[in-house]
């Protein structure tokens, strides 16, 4: 059996007034279960009920996470099956872009190199992109993605759509800190401005769609000013899964 770490992470959730009740037997307990979603998960993928498979292992990557925080020496090989596991459940959809971004949050893992490998060719025979319209995501944490959309407007315009998030060292139990917009954005050559400006916010996120339009790039002058939860920002490298 596993154990963990349970009482420095204690001392550090007493530190935080809203989590001092969650206790070293609760924490034990949960994750505790983490074995239980990959059974589960395990025995929906069995019976070919994908979606239900993937929501019992993305309960088991979540937990994996939380566990494994702040430890010297994580567990990589735990993690990286639970990513693999999600992986395999879209493949089984067809969808493998989806797949591509589990497979790609742990890339140097052999699992995911192996699996990655399989669907080259179904990523390879999709239809290529014509525009910058579609779902990017960037993994947020704890089983969840940033979700950046963007939909056609007209000639080069988009209506752009972001939600991001941002754990803490009790993700879990406190809830993410959040953070979206939903502004229009005017592409050139692949590049473009979103202007997060009124009371509260006052930013520019800059985008910058790769050649292939396959990655979305964002990049914030002023993170901190864009009205966003604490240590919630757009930026980072955002893979298409649409």
């Amino acid at each position: 059996m596993r154990k963990y770490g349970y009482g420095a992470l204690t001392l550090l959730f007493a530190a935080f007034g809203c989590q001092a009740e969650i206790t070293e037997a609760q924490i034990a307990a949960d994750c505790a279960k983490i074995t239980d979603y990959a059974k589960q998960g395990n025995q929906y993928y069995q019976a070919k009920n994908y979606p239900k498979a993937r929501e019992a292992f993305e309960q088991q990557a979540a937990w994996i996470e939380q566990c494994e925080y702040g430890k010297d020496q994580p567990n990589d090989v735990l993690m990286a099956t639970a990513y693999n596991n999600v992986a395999l459940t879209w493949i089984r959809q067809g969808e493998y872009r989806k797949a591509q971004a589990w497979l790609q949050i742990m890339p140097d893992d052999q699992k995911s190199q192996y699996n990655l490998s399989r669907i080259q060719d179904k990523l390879q025979a999709l239809p290529k992109p014509t525009s910058a319209a579609g779902e990017y995501w960037q993994y947020a944490g704890r089983g969840e993605w940033e979700v950046l959309t963007l939909k056609a407007d007209g000639n080069a315009r988009y209506q752009a759509d972001w939600a991001g998030y941002s754990f803490g060292i009790m993700g879990l139990y406190s809830g993410p800190n959040l953070g979206e917009f939903s502004e229009k954005v005017t592409l050139t050559n692949g590049k473009g401005d979103i202007k997060l400006h009124d009371d509260i916010s006052q930013c520019t996120i800059s985008l910058a769609l790769s050649a292939d339009m396959q990655t979305l790039e964002a990049q914030t002058d002023d993170p901190m000013n864009c009205g966003f939860g604490h240590n919630v920002s757009a930026d980072g490298k955002y893979l298409r899964v649409q």
